[in-house]
C-alpha cells in the first residue's frame, strides 16, 4: 500500500485510499529535531561506549531484522551494519517483521559503534544504535530508490496527509484541492515540534504510532487543526541525512624522505578509508571504518581494520575552511601525539 506522505507527490486520480494509523505512547523523552532533517544540537549528541560526544544522525537503508541478524544496509551501499533497536520498539517490530529475513525499508535516527569482538555482531562493518525509528515499513521495498522526503504527517477517517516544505504546510485530502498556508511560527522542545499559521496549528510528538493497514511503524504521532478541523495520525521526519557535507576526500602534503601521502576518503553511506600511500617502493597501506559527526566543526574518524586485521583507532578532527586537521590519535585506548603541527588533510 502507498503511504499518505507518498502521494502528496502523486495525482489526485492516482488515490485510491489513505491508509490508518493507531497510537501508542513513548515513555522516553526526545531530542529537539528540526522540520526536515535532524538538527544537531547539544541534546542530539550522545556518548559511544569509548565516551567521545558523537551526532546523532538519520540513515536510510534496508534492514533485516531476526534472531541471528539484526542489521540495516545503508542505501546505495555495501557496508552493513548491526542495528540495535530500542527495546520499548521491539514488540512492535516483531508484528510487522516478515518472515524468512526479508529486507524491510527503515529510517532510523542514531549513531555508530565498533563491532564487538564476539556474537552475531562482530562480523560487521560496525554497530548502528537507534534512538528513534522514523519509519520502518514491509512494504516499502523501493523506499531507497526515492529521494528523501520532508516532513510530513497522515492519517485517515477522513484520509488526509500535510507536507512541511518551503515554509509552508499543504494538506492533502481525497476529491478536495490542495490547500497550503504559511508557517509564521515554528519551535522544538524534547519530545514535541509545533507548527503555527494563520489558520491551522500541527504538532508532531514523538511516539510509536503504528500502521493498522499496511506492515509500518512509524516514530511520531500528529494532531493538526485546519480551519477549525481536527485530524490525528502519525508523522515522519525529514529523511535527509544533514551531516554528509562532511563526505568527500582529505589528502596530506608529502611528509619525510619516503613522501608518505595520507589520504582519508569519507563516503555518504557513513564508512571511511583511510590509505597511506608512498612514493617510494613501498606498498600502500590501507584502513576500514567509518565516519560520524562529532560537534558543529569536529568529525570522528574510527577505523577498525587495518590490513584485514581488527583495529580500534579514532581521530576528532576539526574543520577550518577545507582542511581537516589532528593532533592526537586514540589506539586500542592509548592515546598518541601527531606531532606538533598534527595531521592537516586538505578537502579535494
Amino acid at each position: 500500500m502507498t503511504h499518505p506522505w507518498i502521494r502528496l507527490a502523486l495525482p489526485f486520480a492516482a488515490i485510491a485510499v489513505l491508509t490508518g494509523c493507531s497510537t501508542a505512547s513513548s515513555p522516553e523523552p526526545s531530542d529537539p529535531i528540526s522540520s526536515s532533517a535532524i538538527e544537531i544540537t547539544a541534546e542530539s549528541a550522545e556518548k559511544t561506549a569509548d565516551g567521545t560526544t558523537v551526532q546523532a544522525f538519520m540513515m536510510r537503508g534496508m534492514v533485516i531484522l531476526g534472531h541471528e541478524s539484526n542489521s540495516i544496509q545503508p542505501c546505495g551501499s555495501s557496508q552493513q551494519f548491526w542495528l540495535n533497536t530500542p527495546i520499548s520498539d521491539r514488540e512492535a517490530l516483531a508484528l510487522i517483521t516478515p518472515q524468512g529475513y526479508q529486507a524491510m525499508y527503515a529510517e532510523v535516527i542514531g549513531y555508530l559503534e565498533p563491532a564487538p569482538t564476539e556474537g552475531f555482531a562482530a562480523d560487521y562493518d560496525g554497530r548502528f544504535n537507534t534512538k528513534q525509528i522514523n519509519l520502518i515499513s514491509a512494504e516499502m521495498s523501493g523506499g531507497c530508490k526515492q529521494p528523501p522526503h520532508t516532513t510530513r504527517a497522515f492519517g485517515n477517517e477522513p484520509g488526509w496527509a500535510a507536507e512541511i516544505k518551503d515554509s509552508h504546510v499543504t494538506l492533502l485530502q481525497i476529491g478536495q484541492d490542495r490547500q497550503s498556508q504559511a508557517i509564521t511560527r515554528q519551535s522544538a522542545v524534547a519530545g514535541k515540534q509545533q507548527y503555527h499559521g494563520k489558520d491551522f496549528d500541527l504538532t508532531l510528538t514523538k511516539a510509536q504510532c503504528s500502521d493498522t493497514m499496511s506492515d509500518a511503524l512509524f516514530g511520531w504521532q500528529s494532531v493538526l487543526q485546519w480551519q477549525g478541523k481536527r485530524y490525528q495520525g502519525c508523522a515522519t521526519l525529514g529523511a535527509t541525512d544533514v551531516t554528509l557535507h562532511w563526505a568527500g576526500q582529505y589528502r596530506s602534503s608529502a611528509q619525510g624522505s619516503s613522501g608518505l601521502t595520507t589520504i582519508v576518503t569519507l563516503n555518504p553511506d557513513h564508512s571511511a578509508t583511510t590509505t597511506y600511500d608512498y612514493q617510494n617502493e613501498d606498498p600502500s597501506i590501507v584502513e576500514t571504518g567509518f565516519w560520524q559527526q562529532a560537534g558543529e566543526n569536529t568529525v570522528q574518524v574510527m577505523m577498525t581494520e587495518h590490513q584485514g586485521r581488527r583495529l580500534n583507532s579514532e581521530r576528532l578532527f576539526t574543520l577550518a575552511g577545507k582542511r581537516l586537521t589532528v593532533y592526537e590519535e586514540r589506539i586500542n585506548g592509548q592515546t598518541y601525539s601527531l606531532g606538533r603541527e598534527g595531521l592537516q588533510l586538505d578537502k579535494q
